[in-house]
């Protein structure tokens, strides 16, 4: 099962422990845009192979090509790596998250490791795509160079609370202090390397104001969608990820407005006294198509 070659709105990103049957049979219903399969934190030593088995059966049962399905391993160095991996490329999910990315060479050994699979099973170079957890002061400092690792590589994902550890700091909300700082050199690597940016889970699951902020914050600081670690989270994200009627009539506006002035030969116009540049449409073009793909 795969529906790779889908473009995928990315606003959510639930978490699911790959050894919680009753979760994992739940998760094609709770409405997240990405579905990360978790070997790794969520999933006791003595339960990684169960959890490998019940993953790869849930993706050899959905066909649901409106969620992007993705396996958390656990990191390269783990003893768990290598039948993570193994048990990855036989499921055919639609990505990889690979945490504690401290460096590029993680991403590249396993790009390597993933040609050779898919060289030895006659599959597309290059199919099985990769997402990069970003959980401490090295990662940060090195985002841009993981960001450019490999062409795979959809998107860095922020591992905040990792992050306080490495930091010494007590778990909290990311949107605050240093990882703040962390948030705003995530999101200028991602983009200067043209691969998307993934914000922070929001600890405090009964806090809706609280994670409204944020990811309302994220949204306007550039980031795509956020990870969710509990289905009541999901709604929250998405419409704080996706343009308002208002927002979108605004759009419609601005380029009824600008196309106007274009067919009449003007080269300079103003809405409301906003000057209206290439820039400024272009912004307005990915609004509508943001919203078009929420529908």
């Amino acid at each position: 099962m795969t529906t790779q070659g889908t473009r995928h709105l990315r606003r959510s990103f639930l978490y699911v422990p790959g050894s919680e049957e009753r979760k994992l049979a739940k998760a094609p219903t709770l409405g997240a845009d990405a579905v990360i399969l978790d070997l790794e934190d969520s999933v006791a030593p003595e339960r990684k192979a169960e959890a490998r088995e019940r993953i790869s059966g849930l993706l050899r049962a959905d066909h649901t090509p409106a969620i992007e399905w993705l396996i958390r391993l656990n990191t390269l160095a783990s003893p768990h790596f290598g039948a993570d991996l193994a048990c990855a490329i036989a499921a055919e999910p639609d990505g990889l998250v690979i945490p504690k990315v401290d460096d590029p060479s993680a991403l590249r050994e396993i790009d390597e490791r993933l040609d050779a699979a898919e060289r030895a099973t006659r599959r597309p170079a290059g199919s099985l795509k990769l997402f990069a957890m970003i959980e401490s002061a090295r990662a940060v400092l090195n985002a841009y160079a993981i960001a450019g690792a490999t062409p795979r590589l959809q998107g860095l994902i922020l591992g905040h609370v990792d992050l306080l550890r490495d930091l010494g700091l007590t778990p909290g909300p990311a949107g605050q202090g240093t990882v703040h700082h962390a948030r705003c050199q995530l999101i200028l690597a991602a983009r200067a390397a043209r691969v998307e940016a993934v914000d922070a889970i929001y600890l405090n699951i009964p806090d809706h104001d609280g994670l409204r902020d944020e990811a309302v914050q994220a949204a306007g600081m550039g980031f795509v969608g956020k990870q969710v670690i509990h289905p009541d989270q999901v709604p929250i994200v998405h419409a704080s990820f996706t343009p308002s009627a208002e927002r979108v009539q605004r759009a419609e506006r601005i380029l009824e407005v600008w196309q106007k002035a274009q067919t009449e030969g003007k080269g300079v116009v103003a809405l409301d006294g906003e000057l209206l540049e290439p820039p400024v449409i272009a912004m307005e073009r990915l609004v509508l198509e943001r919203a078009r793909q929420a529908r």
